[in-house]
């Protein structure tokens, strides 16, 4: 092989290369930052999945092949990420209970507003050990995971 047939090759893969990343282009900020992890029993123990976000996820019966609903009693929210969780199906929320440790809200640094008997938000970087003391425990069927600048 001589020099310049070296020197053609690696101009050629040089070429390529710089098509496949313009091709690619930048992935956003959040790329690796959003997402939200849950886990079937508390203190994040048990069986569990990570949901990258942005998602918005109508009916948990069928994620990632398992049934999630009512399923989940611990989670943990990505650094970019902002999650809603309902009592039901598509978004809805029907439970009638009021939240059993309102104080627990105000520990974990959550607002009351952000969080009614019917639907709670996560914040970046929240960790739900127990979603018992917030009156969630296995009752979330529907979740919305947005990705923060």
């Amino acid at each position: 092989m001589n020099h310049k047939s070296l020197s053609s090759r690696g101009a050629l893969w040089a070429t390529a290369l710089t098509f496949m990343l313009w091709g690619l282009g930048e992935a956003p900020a959040y790329a690796n930052e959003c997402w939200l992890e849950i886990y079937e029993d508390n203190d994040f123990k048990g069986a569990n999945t990570r949901i990258d976000g942005p998602a918005e996820l109508a009916d948990l019966r069928n994620l990632a092949g398992q049934n999630w609903s009512n399923r989940i009693d611990s989670l943990i929210v990505g650094s970019k990420a902002q999650v809603w969780a309902f009592t039901d199906i598509n978004f809805e929320d029907t439970l009638d209970a009021p939240l059993n440790h309102p104080d627990a809200l105000q520990a974990w640094g959550e607002r009351k507003e952000n969080n009614t008997e019917k639907e709670i938000t996560f914040g970046p970087g929240k960790k739900a050990h127990h979603l018992g003391e917030l009156n969630f425990h296995h009752n979330i069927n529907s979740l919305k995971i947005a990705c923060l600048p």
